[in-house]
């Protein structure tokens, strides 16, 4: 146990105060609890959350992610490259630490699990040094086929400093809690922002004629037995979720919930994973957008995660020395990948339906 006291300087919290009387005989006092999320039971389509949180991202953080995600694509970890050769202040922040950041809802932490993401788009490059917002718009909302529990899917967006939208996602997740008909509904699909991002690296193709550091060629049909197996700890995982500013019990809570069989490894950082996990044989990416990610199981700390790629379509319809991919990635928990699929038939189906669902993946 520790006891401290303190001064505070804050902000006005500009609400009506009353003066309270107590008698000066009063030997005891009841705690209260402050709740500052937002109660999402009352919210509908085309509510907008807007985050009070700002968050400036540091080199450490930026290394620590590296530390736990391994990648080598040197837009990540080559500050020369990024600079003589993509014309960019800096060396970036990792895709899944943006989506991370992204979608990562401090003031609404209530949500039993993540259902997956939507499309995922890096629109603008974040850096360490930025300060970053975050705004949320309520996209949908349905309830499970059991009507017991409800789906609420929210679009994303992540801005920096100077205003520049960095990040869009979208966003689904199971709440433990019926909402009302009336809240039933869903928004049109709002326009794809942008791509400034992309089109920068686009426009950079000739400055990569002769470096590139592609490893291996890939073809259209080819599957992708991928070596590297990881795990985050209970205290990777903690630190990770503090890092985005993550408050739900089942993150931290280790006296109610079991570290290994309760305790959740965020969304985000399982996605980290398996983007992780085939980064090696992939090496070198530029840019990748994501258009759905399907959360099947539940990952827990300690629990290795490692990867199966299937390449769907190889285009070279892009300028300079550079090519186009549209693959799939399955993330696959404590299952040695290259000893225990080698040589083992998957149906197709499997990487070329659109929209699988978890029911298919089972």
């Amino acid at each position: 146990m520790t006891t401290l006291t303190k001064i505070i300087i804050a902000p006005s919290r500009h609400i009506f105060r009353r003066r309270l009387f107590s008698s000066s005989a009063a030997t005891d006092v009841t705690g209260e609890v402050v709740d500052v999320s937002k109660d999402i039971r009352y919210v509908h389509p085309g509510d907008v959350i807007d985050v009070p949180y700002e968050i400036t991202v540091t080199d450490t953080m930026h290394d620590l992610w590296q530390s736990a995600f391994h990648s080598q694509d040197r837009i990540h970890t080559s500050r020369p490259f990024a600079r003589s050769i993509l014309g960019l202040q800096d060396r970036v922040l990792p895709f899944s630490l943006a989506l991370f950041l992204t979608s990562s809802m401090t003031h609404a932490d209530a949500a039993k699990v993540q259902v997956g993401f939507g499309r995922v788009s890096y629109l603008w490059p974040a850096f360490a040094g930025d300060t970053f917002t975050k705004r949320f718009v309520v996209t949908g909302i349905r309830h499970t086929s059991d009507r017991n529990r409800s789906i609420l899917d929210f679009s994303c967006e992540l801005i920096n400093q100077r205003q520049r939208l960095c990040m869009t996602a979208e966003k689904s997740m199971l709440f433990d809690f019926l909402v009302a008909e009336s809240s039933i509904g869903r928004l049109e699909p709002q326009k794809v922002e942008q791509q400034s991002f992309r089109n920068h690296l686009l426009s950079k193709a000739s400055a990569l004629v002769g470096k590139s550091q592609s490893l291996t060629p890939l073809r259209p049909g080819q599957l992708l037995l991928h070596t590297m197996n990881r795990a985050l700890t209970l205290s990777q995982m903690q630190q990770l979720a503090s890092l985005a500013r993550l408050t739900h019990e089942r993150h931290f809570d280790i006296r109610k919930y079991d570290p290994s069989t309760e305790l959740l490894i965020p969304g985000g950082c399982v996605l980290g994973l398996t983007l992780s996990a085939a980064s090696r044989d992939l090496h070198e990416i530029l840019h990748e957008e994501i258009l759905s990610v399907k959360y099947v199981e539940s990952v827990h700390p300690g629990n290795l995660l490692g990867a199966i790629t299937y390449v769907v379509n190889v285009d070279d319809n892009v300028p300079g020395d550079l090519e186009t991919l549209t693959v799939r990635t399955i993330g696959i928990k404590n299952l040695d990948v290259k000893r225990d699929l080698d040589g083992v038939e998957l149906p197709l189906e499997l990487f070329t339906t659109p929209n699988v669902l978890p029911k298919d993946i089972h």
